[in-house]
């Protein structure tokens, strides 16, 4: 997801540039890119090593497992910095807010890795990202992400986290797991007509864009 903003000074934000993304696109002009964690889902490392390599003046802050991975990967370390939670970064005209903790249970067998969430506020507005989690922003927010598909979700469970946000916009994301037919049923489902949110409910395809 990129979020782009400032009349003057400007801010282009790219969060979790994955492997299910058109990763290289989005990262054309960033000024910063926020890593949730280090599921290639979430972090395509060649996409995102190769545009650290075309802009000098590019940072990227993640947690240690993502930072990890990627300076693996030939990033360079002086510009790709593990974030922590309570962390505020300045970036431009951006305020970050970093919190979060652990990725969501995928199975008792399968070991939690550390997964952090960003509430960008830029002129004005402010949209928070999850991440692999169900954690509550601390405050309002004005735009929500709420993860829709993955091996680790329930339906239900990101239906109570649309509701207990209360945002006035939610957007689904992590959905690329999802054929037609099941895009359909989470859009009747978390569609304020059958859980009775007030908020405006917006799907994005590849591409789309929207202003706040």
């Amino acid at each position: 997801m990129r979020l782009d903003g400032g009349a003057g000074e400007t801010a282009r934000l790219v969060i979790d540039p994955g492997g299910f993304s058109d990763a290289r696109t989005a990262l054309d002009g960033a000024t910063a890119v926020l890593v949730t964690h280090e599921h290639p889902d979430h972090v395509d490392t060649a996409a995102t090593v190769a545009a650290l390599d075309a802009d000098p003046a590019l940072r990227l802050w993640g947690t240690a497992g993502a930072v990890e991975a990627l300076r693996s990967a030939g990033a360079p370390e002086d510009r790709v910095e593990v974030a922590s939670p309570g962390e505020t970064l300045e970036l431009g005209p951006a305020r970050v807010t970093v919190g979060g903790g652990q990725h969501a249970v995928i199975h008792e067998r399968i070991p939690r890795i550390e997964n952090l969430t960003y509430l960008v506020e830029l002129d004005g507005a402010s949209v928070y990202h999850p991440g692999d989690s169900f954690d509550l922003p601390s405050g309002p927010v004005g735009v929500l992400l709420t993860p829709v598909s993955a091996p680790w979700l329930k339906l239900g469970e990101a239906i109570d986290f649309t509701l207990a946000a209360s945002a006035p916009v939610v957007v689904p994301i992590h959905d690329a797991p999802l054929s037609d037919a099941g895009y359909g049923l989470v859009n009747r489902l978390l569609d304020t007509g059958r859980v009775g949110g007030d908020y405006d409910y917006r799907r994005l395809q590849q591409g789309d864009a929207f202003d706040v």
